[in-house]
C-alpha cells in the first residue's frame, strides 16, 4: 500500500538519521465540480488552486511534525498524468462516485489517499458602500483509495464577510475592472486556501498513517532544529516551573493604547482551556481577561491588553509550542483571533 524499501529508493526519498527508510503516502488531489455552484474544473483559477494544492503537499511547511510520526513525505501525483492513458481528460461536472472510481482503476502507482476538493467564489456588493467584496470558500476531504476510510476534510473560507476586491481588480471613477487582474486576484485567495488545507491534511495523514507504516519508531526531539526552537522560547520568554505562566521581559512592548481582542480557543479540552486561561493573564501587557462565549467545543475571551496584534499572535505562538498544541492562530478583522486545534488520530 505504501512504497517501500526498493520503492522508496527509486524515487529518492531520504534516509533518517538511524539509516533505516521513511515511509511515503501516494496522494491524488481532483478537482470535484459536480455542484453547478462551484467553479468547474480546468478553468485558470481551478488549476492555480489545484497547483498550490499539490505543491503544498508535496513540501508541507510543517515537516519537523511529520517527521515525528515517521513521515519523510507525501508523494503527489497528477490526475490528468496518471489516468492519461484511458480516462476522457477534459469531463467536467464529475460526481463522487466518478471520482473514487477512478482513483480505484488508477494501478500505476497504486495510489493511497484520494482528495476531492469543491471551490466556490463569488462576487458581491455591499448595500451601503457599493465595495464588491470576494467571497470564497474550499470544501475538501482526504479518503482511504481502497475501503473508503475518512481521513480528515475540513470547510476553508478567506473571509465569511468577504474582501475587497483591489487595484485593476475592482471598477473605480468609471474604469471598469480588469478581468485579467479579476482572475489574478480570485487565483491569489483560493491558493492561501490550497496552502492552509495542505498543511492541515498532512499533518493530519501523517499521525494517521505514520507510525503503522513507518520504520521509524521514534522522532529525536533533540534535533537541531527543536533545540534552536527551545532555545530561542527560552530567550524571548520566562515561565514558572510548572510552565504554566509566561511573561515577557520587555516592558517596552507595552506602551500601546489598551486593545480588546476576541480571542476563541476552538477544540481544546477543558484542561488546555484552563492553562490557557492562566497563560494570558499572566502576559505582561495584560490589564483584563474575561470569558465572553463558552460551550462543550469552542471558549471566547475577552482579552484587553497593551500589546499590539503581531505580539499577542506571538505569545499565541510561543504558548502553543510550550503546551505541545498543533494550531495556528488566525486574524478575522482588526481585533478578533481564532486558534482552532488540528484534531489528531494515530490509529
Amino acid at each position: 500500500m505504501l512504497a517501500k524499501t526498493a520503492a522508496l529508493a527509486m524515487f529518492g526519498v531520504a534516509l533518517s538519521t538511524t539509516g533505516v527508510l521513511a515511509a511515503t503516502v501516494n496522494i491524488v488531489v481532483m478537482q470535484e465540480d459536480w455542484d453547478p455552484e462551484s467553479l468547474p474544473r480546468n478553468n485558470r483559477i481551478q488549476n492555480a488552486v489545484l497547483s498550490e494544492f499539490n505543491q503544498t503537499l508535496n513540501a508541507p511547511a510543517y515537516q519537523s511534525v511529520l517527521k515525528r510520526y515517521g513521515i519523510e513525505g507525501m508523494d503527489v501525483y497528477d490526475e490528468t498524468s496518471v489516468s492519461l492513458n484511458f480516462y476522457q481528460q477534459d469531463r467536467q461536472r464529475r460526481t463522487d462516485e466518478e471520482l473514487i472510481s477512478l482513483a480505484r482503476t488508477v494501478k500505476n502507482p497504486t495510489l493511497d489517499v484520494v482528495v476531492p476538493y469543491t471551490l466556490y467564489a463569488r462576487a458581491v456588493t455591499d448595500p451601503y458602500t457599493q465595495i464588491v467584496k470576494l467571497q470564497m470558500s474550499l470544501n475538501y476531504r482526504a479518503l482511504d483509495v481502497r475501503s473508503g476510510r475518512f481521513f480528515g476534510g475540513d470547510n476553508l473560507d478567506i473571509d465569511t464577510a468577504g474582501v475587497p476586491f483591489t487595484g485593476c481588480a475592482t471598477a473605480i471613477n468609471g474604469t471598469q475592472a480588469d478581468p485579467h487582474c479579476v482572475k489574478e486576484f480570485v487565483s491569489q485567495n483560493g491558493e492561501k486556501l490550497a496552502r492552509n488545507a495542505g498543511n492541515k491534511l498532512a499533518i493530519q495523514l501523517a499521525a494517521l498513517l505514520g507510525r503503522k507504516y513507518s520504520s521509524s519508531d521514534s522522532y529525536d526531539d533533540s534535533s537541531s532544529e527543536n533545540t534552536a526552537a527551545n532555545e530561542a522560547i527560552e530567550t524571548d520568554v520566562a515561565h514558572a516551573d510548572r510552565g504554566t505562566i509566561v511573561h515577557e521581559r520587555r516592558s517596552s512592548a507595552c506602551g500601546n493604547l489598551p486593545t480588546t481582542y476576541a480571542v476563541k480557543f476552538r477544540g481544546f479540552e477543558q484542561r488546555q482551556v484552563n492553562a490557557v486561561e492562566e497563560y494570558m493573564a499572566f502576559w505582561k501587557c495584560a490589564i483584563n481577561l474575561n470569558v465572553s462565549d463558552s460551550d462543550f467545543s469552542e471558549v471566547t475571551f475577552q482579552y484587553k491588553t497593551r500589546a499590539d496584534q503581531q505580539r499577542v499572535l506571538r505569545n499565541i505562538r510561543l504558548m502553543l509550542e510550550l503546551m505541545g498544541v498543533v494550531a495556528e492562530p488566525q486574524t478575522i478583522g482588526s481585533n478578533e483571533i481564532v486558534v482552532e486545534v488540528l484534531g489528531l488520530r494515530e490509529n
